[in-house]
C-alpha cells in the first residue's frame, strides 16, 4: 500500500474480473477482510458508447407499433 493508500492488483486479477485502469470500484467490510467489486450501475450506464441510443429507441418504437397491430 502507498502512502496515499492507494493498492496495487495485480494484472491477473485485474483481466479475470475486468477491471480497468481509471474505473471506480466498491470497498466493503467483509468479515475476514474487504470486498473489492465494480459499483452497480444502471444498464442504460454500461451501454453509454457501446450501442446506438437514438438507433434503438427507433428500433423500439417500430416493433411497439408491429405489436399494437
Amino acid at each position: 500500500m502507498s502512502p496515499k493508500g492507494q493498492v496495487t492488483i495485480p494484472k491477473e486479477l485485474r483481466e479475470k474480473y475486468h477491471l480497468l485502469e481509471g474505473e471506480e470500484v466498491v470497498i466493503l467490510p467483509a468479515s475476514d477482510g474487504i470486498l473489492l467489486k465494480h459499483p452497480q450501475i444502471a444498464l442504460r450506464g454500461r451501454l453509454k458508447g457501446k450501442i446506438d441510443l437514438r438507433g434503438l429507441e427507433e428500433d423500439l418504437k417500430a416493433l411497439r407499433k408491429q405489436w399494437r397491430i
